[in-house]
């Protein structure tokens, strides 16, 4: 069960644009954002990540010359390099109960925050992402579309049969890219105070590090939340060319691995938490099997000492995914009794 969602929360929502030396590339995503339609308090918050050219000059002129005065516009700082630090400083400098995840070349559809006002609504629901379309499809080589997944660039899903026939509905998923991401500020903001979280640190200037966005999705559902794809959450992708090249590509791709292995640990982990006798089982068939097949390493203990809740055996990586479900599931007991607590003493305060 999800941890409660306190009303007061949904009055608004909270843009964090994280921005690298964006300089060049902020001004019509600012501009999109302007054009949005809203029936409820927004703020932008742009989020300066170690730049060294005039991202935040530029970001506040794009923004003053678009002259909306209906939401509430910032530039924080944040000089440790890493997406997922900048995503950390927007987090903190938020001020609505949902935050939304822009990239400084994703350029939101009108609707869009109608939209993910309205699904956000459900409180069991963690995190909703939507699709990508690219914004200049004809500078992109042949072999895109074969790799677009990697550039957030379509939709989240991998079989053809999980795509709703309705656009308006939504399917529930295993994770979400970061680029137009929905989320609830009050769960994001307790994982990045928890000291092993994140396990990712994201992009760093010329670095390619991916997969944050993986680690956070594996949070939000072993919090006992769902997440969502939904067709209506619509944006362009501004993507450089320089990004446009195989050389480029080939870097990309190289360093999802991390990702994908941090997002296995948190998959182990939470089911280690949730079905402890199921995870010893298949911890102790996966040992096996890894001795016959010669390749018995620290991975193939994962869900057995999680299991057994025997931290101290795991590797330091492990063990900080390991502090980072514990917490999370914490939380989530005491979100349970607080509601629980609220109930009773509604009912006790009702007229007989």
């Amino acid at each position: 069960m999800a941890c409660a969602c306190r009303f007061a929360d949904m009055d608004g929502i909270s843009v964090i644009i994280c921005a690298h030396d964006s300089a060049e590339r902020i001004r019509p995503t600012i501009e999109a954002l302007a054009c949005c339609r809203a029936n409820f308090p927004v703020e932008i918050i742009v989020v300066d990540n170690n730049s060294s050219d005039e991202t935040a000059g530029r970001a506040r002129e794009a923004w003053n010359a678009c002259g909306n005065d209906r939401f509430g516009f910032l530039i924080v700082e944040e000089p440790q390099a890493g997406l997922a630090y900048a995503r950390r400083a927007g987090v903190r400098a938020a001020s609505f109960g949902i935050v939304l995840f822009c990239d400084d070349d994703n350029w939101l559809a009108e609707d869009y925050l109608m939209h993910a006002m309205r699904i956000m609504r459900d409180p069991s629901v963690g995190a909703a992402g939507g699709c990508s379309t690219p914004a200049h499809p004809e500078l992109l080589p042949p072999w895109f579309y074969t790799f677009s997944w990697g550039f957030a660039v379509g939709v989240p899903l991998s079989r053809i049969a999980q795509l709703p026939d309705d656009p308006e509905a939504a399917t529930t998923v295993d994770a979400l890219w970061g680029a137009g991401l929905v989320t609830r500020r009050d769960v994001v903001k307790y994982l990045y105070a928890l000291p092993g979280f994140p396990a990712l640190s994201g992009r760093k200037g010329a670095e390619l590090l991916s997969g944050e966005d993986l680690e956070l999705s594996a949070c939000l559902l072993g919090a006992g939340y769902k997440l969502l794809f939904c067709e209506s959450l619509r944006f362009k992708h501004d993507i450089a060319p320089k990004r446009l090249t195989t050389a480029y590509a080939k870097r990309l791709f190289a360093n999802f691995e991390r990702g994908f292995v941090v997002h296995g640990h948190y998959t182990k982990v939470i089911e280690a938490f949730e079905n402890p006798s199921r995870a010893a089982i298949i911890g102790c068939a996966r040992i096996v099997k890894h001795i016959l097949l010669g390749r018995l390493n620290r991975e193939s203990l994962l869900s057995l000492l999680a299991a057994l809740r025997l931290p101290h055996l795991l590797t330091s990586d492990q063990r900080r995914i390991y502090g980072t479900v514990q917490s999370l599931r914490s939380r989530m007991s005491h979100s349970r009794q607080v509601s629980t607590q609220a109930l009773q003493d509604v009912g006790s305060e009702s007229p007989a």
